[in-house]
């Protein structure tokens, strides 16, 4: 079984209107969708938002529902200048970018305690399957997916797919100030999100394959606010369910 997840509902409910044969379960406070995508057994949660929400989710998916693999996907904000509302970002490592115990003696800043790692690596397996499939989609099915008024109001016009480093924490990045400090310390940095980075710990832990694909929703600035909301009502989750259904086949 696969699992899908994202942070908002807004990522995934086209999603869920795409499985056939559905069932839900209610577990804690989040209800989980049973079903078929592609006549792939799937099990689709809203996670919530931040570090602590989807690592615990994705403890529920390995332990309750066995996935042999996840799927995370959403928006983030841009880092580099050259990625554009729509750019697609795969995360090829992932980083927390608010993990900072170098006050203890031999332990580096972004450094996991106990598991001596600064970044967690996606399968290259996995990111060439993801990259392929939003590059179909792209290509595809987003002019018939998304209509054309709608890009243009928010400035998405060619799409492109990038694989790189994706920086997550608890804390909404809107600002240049902060987007700068970020940039110095993490120089290959293209994205940053709020949850990508914890899926990837628990599932490295549990030796679990995971793919997590950000739609580039916002600038990471001072626009953040404005750019965010109007992308996720009226785009990304066009982006989120076409790219999954590419790739789940």
């Amino acid at each position: 079984m696969i699992g899908i997840m994202a942070a908002m509902h807004e990522e995934l409910k086209r999603i869920v209107t795409m499985l056939e044969d559905v069932t839900e379960e209610k577990v804690g406070h989040k209800i989980v969708y049973l079903g078929l995508l592609n006549q792939k057994k799937v099990v689709v949660v809203f996670s919530g938002w931040g570090k602590v929400a989807s690592a615990s989710t994705t403890t529920m998916l390995v332990e309750r529902y066995r996935i042999s693999k996840l799927v995370f996907t959403g928006v983030a904000g841009a880092i580099p200048e050259y990625l554009k509302i729509g750019d697609i970002v795969i995360g090829s490592s992932f980083v927390q970018h608010d993990m900072d115990c170098a006050g203890v003696l031999g332990i580096k800043r972004f450094e996991i305690p106990l598991l001596s790692l600064t970044e967690i690596s996606a399968d290259p397996a996995d990111l060439t399957l993801a990259k392929n499939a939003s590059q179909q989609y792209i290509s595809d099915d987003l002019n018939d997916d998304v209509e054309a008024k709608e890009l243009s109001n928010l400035g998405v016009t060619k799409p492109v797919v990038y694989t790189g480093l994706i920086a997550s924490g608890d804390q909404f990045i809107s600002s240049l100030k902060k987007q700068q400090e970020l940039l110095e310390a993490l120089p290959d940095l293209l994205a940053v999100e709020m949850e990508g980075a914890a899926v990837a710990q628990v599932a490295h832990e549990y030796s679990l394959p995971f793919t997590v694909i950000r739609i580039i929703s916002d600038k990471a600035n001072h626009d953040s606010m404005i750019d965010f909301p109007r992308f996720i009502e009226q785009v990304a989750c066009h982006f989120t369910a076409g790219i999954v259904n590419r790739l789940i086949t």
